[in-house]
């Protein structure tokens, strides 16, 4: 305990320090018990430290760290009734009762919400005033890490949610696309259409996020064993929802990788999301040596030594990697330009499977992959000769999917998949 008392005396004397006549914000997680250096702490510090950046006329924004847990300090550029606007992002976001946001208009004190004439904080577990809730010692540490830990997990629940879903039907939506289903074609897919593949999103967007939760809750290896059990009912629904038609099996067994690793990485703060799927990866390699039914990606493996999307997980995604560098934006131009590179670079056993051989395989792959810049006329002549050659590209279209998805996700919480240096 004395180690965060000295803490926040050190906060309050760098507050003091660094004020230059502009308003201050402080960031701090609201963790109960000994132990504030927590990973939802670092979380919450980073994901509102973002929105008040984006939100906000702010100067700068530093991190910290220390024993009374991580916080963020910034400096606005003007002065203002920041005040208010900080009780509403408390009261309004779906975690804001996990933070505290405390404004300074001098370096002395915070302005408290009974300065401005607002009423107190609501306690987080009974919803009476807070002050009173911690003064009388009314709830347990257990019950106040229970209802922190519910709350963030249902808001991670949705966010991931709504991120699937937008990343599937953006994927879908997509034209001209090399002889894969778009909102105005079928492709090379006659049995499919825009429609069936939004009805197959519906059905495993449930499944896909439990295997997030699964993640989040249980140890990386047990969480993934019980994932594909998880996986095989996800695909029984899109079955179920479109007749027996396969639009979504690879995606099933991509996404869900990335979701188990996901989920691990939020509840332990492991950073390098790409090094845990690259774990996992090497575990499902195994399916290579088992006696599993052969699907074409088993198939493939050992017809030419082509691993597809166990091998590309094993390696740790460094494909999704590449894409999430090149999505800059999610404009038509670069969508397409980033799948082209998956093209380009994946080992597609759905493309294999369909070429029939590795040569017209590789000869299409070169092709597409040979479109380096932008060029609307080439990309619809080139994927009119997919259509009529049957050909098309789910491997890739899957792990186009993925990219998207984690782009989403590094927007709306505040990630960085691409760097593993952070202190907070």
């Amino acid at each position: 305990m004395n180690e965060i008392l000295k803490a926040r005396e050190e906060r309050s004397l760098l507050i003091r320090k660094r004020f230059r006549g502009k308003p201050l914000i402080t960031v701090k997680a609201n963790t109960a018990g000994g132990n504030k250096n927590i990973p939802r702490a670092y979380f919450l510090v980073r994901l509102f430290g973002g929105l008040l950046k984006e939100t906000f006329p702010l100067a700068c924004l530093e991190y910290h760290e220390g024993a009374d847990g991580p916080w963020a300090l910034g400096e606005f550029s003007e002065t203002g009734d920041f005040k208010r606007k900080l009780v509403r992002l408390e009261e309004e976001h779906p975690l804001g009762r996990l933070v505290d946001l405390d404004f300074f208009a001098d370096p002395e004190r915070s302005v408290g919400r009974s300065d401005l004439g607002l009423p107190p904080r609501r306690c987080l577990v009974c919803a009476e005033d807070a002050r009173i809730c911690t003064r009388s010692g009314k709830h347990s540490l257990a019950e106040i890490e229970a209802r922190s830990e519910a709350i963030l997990l249902d808001f991670l629940k949705k966010e991931i949610g709504n991120a699937l879903d937008e990343a599937i039907t953006l994927e879908a939506s997509l034209d001209p696309k090399f002889g894969l289903v778009t909102i105005s074609s079928s492709g090379s897919h006659p049995d499919m259409d825009f429609s069936l593949m939004m009805r197959a999103k519906d059905a495993i967007l449930e499944k896909l996020v439990e295997m997030f939760v699964l993640g989040y809750r249980e140890d990386l290896m047990p969480a993934f064993r019980k994932a594909r059990e998880v996986g095989m009912e996800a695909e029984a629904r899109m079955y179920a929802a479109t007749g027996g038609v396969n639009c979504y099996k690879g995606l099933i067994f991509a996404m869900g990788i990335v979701l188990l690793a996901l989920g691990n990485c939020l509840k332990t703060g492991k950073k390098d999301l790409f090094a845990l799927v690259g774990e996992i990866g090497r575990e499902a390699e195994k399916d290579f040596q088992s006696d599993l039914p052969l699907t074409p990606g088993l198939w493939a493996y050992r017809e030419y030594g082509i691993k597809g999307i166990r091998g590309e997980a094993a390696a740790g995604l460094p494909n999704v990697r590449k894409a999430l560098r090149n999505l800059k934006d999610f404009s038509r131009e670069n969508l397409l330009m980033t799948l082209i590179g998956l093209i380009r670079d994946v080992e597609d056993t759905v493309l294999l499977k369909r070429a029939g051989s590795l040569e017209k395989y590789n000869h299409y792959r070169e092709l597409i992959g040979s479109i380096e810049v932008f060029d609307e006329e080439r990309i619809r002549r080139i994927t009119e000769e997919c259509v009529k050659a049957n050909l098309s590209f789910g491997g890739s279209a899957d792990l186009f999917i993925v990219a998207v998805f984690l782009k989403r996700i590094e927007g709306c919480l505040q990630l960085d998949f691409d760097s593993t240096n952070r202190s907070v």
